[in-house]
């Protein structure tokens, strides 16, 4: 168990870790093929304006489910209550079905609103970017219970490798994409900006698909446990759902902080350098890309270089005590 676990925090950190480095270094290619320095700043204000808003829905399409579920389960677990957190999940996973379908409606409905107060020339290319997302709004916080599911089973393993896979897929997708349009089908580089911002699409497909296959090799495993489980003690759903809700919360406020803020830079920054500047809307555009776009991906790579490493041993030892006191019970 201690080598799985060992093997599982070593993946969930090199995941977290490699996938955000890796969402830096494709720019340099990526860059190169979107033309000159007025259409690379033009492409990184539509990606990044699509991309915040994005980032802030799936923090409350997911609403801290996934951590609260693996705590669940893990709690499940340490009890032998194996058909309990099955059933933990298998709610949370219709729950986010439907959180994620409501936030892809209300992603494809506000986004010329998005758009119309973002510091970016063309509305309509805005918003068709923004809307390029709604796919992944719907299939990434189903997916994330899943993830949740690994994790409170102190499998960590897959959680690191889909992360990976997910951003791996992504950025192969948006560069041979981006060179097909451009340099094959001579189309505008505004398109290659659509297709480079659906890659977060089919990176969760990609993502998915790996987290299913995984599940389907486990199933003997699952299968074993709960035959060796205690019976299926009766929970009423809405005990259930009020108690993922209750250790959802912590997460929500931590996770879409940033985020948040980020949002309130890209809804407000236009209005208030044109209420005190003369600027143009493509200067606007050219500052909201040097002080938002680059910048912010750095400081996730900082941030995860900086925390990577605690939450897989938080983890760790986490599972490693959750076990002494089983076998204490026992």
């Amino acid at each position: 168990m201690n080598k799985k676990l060992m093997s599982g925090s070593f993946w969930l950190s090199f995941g977290s870790i490699f996938s955000r480095v890796l969402g830096i270094l494709y720019l340099i290619p990526w860059l190169y093929m979107i033309g000159n320095p007025h259409q690379q700043s033009v492409a990184q204000a539509l990606f990044n304006t699509a991309y915040t808003p994005y980032a802030l829905f799936i923090s409350l399409g997911t609403a801290g489910f996934p951590s609260a579920v693996a705590r669940r389960v893990a709690f499940y677990n340490g009890e032998n209550r194996f058909l309990n957190a099955k059933r933990l999940t298998k709610v949370g996973f219709m729950v986010m079905l439907a959180s994620g379908l409501v936030c892809g409606i209300l992603l494809y409905a506000l986004a010329p609103v998005i758009a119309r107060n973002s510091p970016v020339v063309s509305l309509q290319h805005a918003t068709n970017a923004i809307r390029v997302l709604v796919p992944a709004i719907i299939i990434l916080p189903s997916m994330s219970i899943i993830r949740g599911w690994f994790q409170g089973n102190q499998d960590l393993k897959p959680f690191g490798i889909s992360q990976l896979w997910e951003q791996f897929i992504r950025v192969i997708f948006i560069l041979v994409m981006t060179y097909l349009v451009i340099e094959v089908w001579h189309v505008s580089y505004v398109v290659a900006v659509y297709y480079s911002v659906l890659g977060a699409v089919i990176g969760a497909v990609a993502s998915y698909l790996y987290l299913a296959l995984y599940y389907r090799k486990q199933r003997g495993a699952y299968r074993q446990a709960a035959q060796e489980s205690e019976p299926l003690a009766p929970e009423s759903l809405k005990h259930i759902l009020m108690t993922i809700v209750y250790e959802s919360v912590p997460f929500v406020i931590v996770g879409s902080g940033i985020t948040l803020s980020q949002l309130v830079d890209q809804l407000f920054f236009k209005q208030i350098v044109q209420s005190t500047t003369h600027y143009s809307a493509n200067a606007i555009q050219y500052l909201y890309t040097l002080f938002s776009a680059n910048p912010t991906k750095i400081t996730t790579v900082v941030v995860s270089l900086a925390i990577a490493w605690q939450k897989p041993r938080c983890q760790f030892w986490l599972a490693v005590r959750v076990r002494r006191e089983n076998e204490l019970v026992s």
